[in-house]
């Protein structure tokens, strides 16, 4: 059975991670928009400061949080060459990129190949 819900202290620190592979930040804290609804706030890494996520962005809780990219974030990815090879996750049997660290299907850490 899987889990229902996350404490604060479960997600305050975690890594968060867009489906385009690019580590956005940490958590820095959870809080509301001004329609009530949840955020996550986070430290951004590229330009300091903080930003917020709404919930409707999240995807997936793992070792990382996982969210949905934006256009800004889509232009502003690195090119990545193709490999034949692929990493499978080994909580969810996604495949993924093999330069990746993290499953795009649930957040998962993936292993070294």
């Amino acid at each position: 059975m899987s889990k229902k819900y996350f404490r604060r202290d479960e997600i305050v620190g975690k890594d968060i991670i867009s489906d385009a592979a690019i580590r956005l930040g940490k958590v820095k804290d959870i809080g509301y928009d001004p329609e009530g609804k949840i955020v996550l706030i986070y430290d951004k890494l590229d330009e300091g400061g903080e930003e917020a996520i709404p919930s409707s962005h999240i995807i997936a809780f793992g070792d990382v949080v996982l969210v949905k990219s934006t256009t800004i974030e889509k232009t502003t990815a690195p090119t990545q060459t193709a490999s034949p090879s692929v990493k499978i996750c080994p909580k969810c049997g996604r495949a993924n990129a093999p330069d990746l660290i993290y499953c795009t299907g649930c957040g998962s850490r993936l292993e070294a190949q």
